[in-house]
């Protein structure tokens, strides 16, 4: 199942990031992408957040349901659940003891100004992503599926693994459901890798052809 969705993910939108860097992999907004993948799954259901992971925040954030205007609003495709929503200037960190090779989330009205920034078993920040590496333009709709979607973000095994997630908007506001750690298996690297490279070739093929046209 693990190895069908991440498959999926990447033919679905690969976007290349530099060397020693983690992946990211999209998927618009659907039912079936808002349905966490397997893994070790924090959905907010229960109003807390529950071993191994601890769950701070700052400023204004917290776990809600339904919508608040110009404060938040519910994930277009939600199963109608609580989710997290991070105000303007808030953040809201999970944090583990375990190590993962990826992490996966369901965002919704991607912005410009919403940052998701992976950590290590410290809490340091490997790498960080606003909304437009995930989706351009992140505009912020409220219902369409190419800014309300499923993110994936992985990291080779020779990389530092994330043990936790911090979540964080400039602006009202960040609002993210169904986050899933986990450690893929090598036929899952395969795969993705494979998928990563056809995309990469594809892409490589289609400037050729632009070169070519414009010669």
């Amino acid at each position: 199942m693990r190895s069908t969705f991440i498959l999926a993910a990447t033919a679905a939108a690969v976007l290349a990031m530099p060397a020693s860097a983690a992946v990211v992999m999209t998927t618009p907004g659907s039912a079936a992408a808002f349905a966490p993948p397997a893994g070790t799954l924090v959905n907010f259901n229960s109003g807390t957040v529950s071993a191994p992971f601890t769950y701070t925040t700052t400023g204004t954030a917290g776990i809600v349901s339904g919508d608040s205007t110009n404060n938040y609003a519910e994930p277009a495709f939600s199963d109608g659940t609580r989710y997290l929503a991070v105000q303007g200037g808030g953040t809201a960190t999970l944090q583990s003891a375990l190590s993962f090779e990826s992490v996966s989330f369901f965002l919704g009205s991607i912005d410009t100004f919403n940052t998701v920034s992976l950590l290590n078993a410290a809490g340091n920040v490997i790498q960080s992503f606003t909304g437009s590496d995930f989706i351009v333009p992140a505009n912020g709709n409220q219902d369409l599926p190419s800014t309300n979607r499923r993110v994936t973000l992985v990291v080779t095994p020779s990389e530092q693994r994330i043990a936790g997630v911090r979540f964080s908007s400039g602006v009202n506001a960040l609002e993210v459901d169904n986050v899933v750690f986990a450690v893929p298996e090598p036929t899952t690297w395969a795969l993705m890798l494979l998928g990563f490279g056809m995309v990469g070739a594809a892409t490589r093929y289609r400037r050729r052809k632009i070169a070519v046209a414009f010669a």
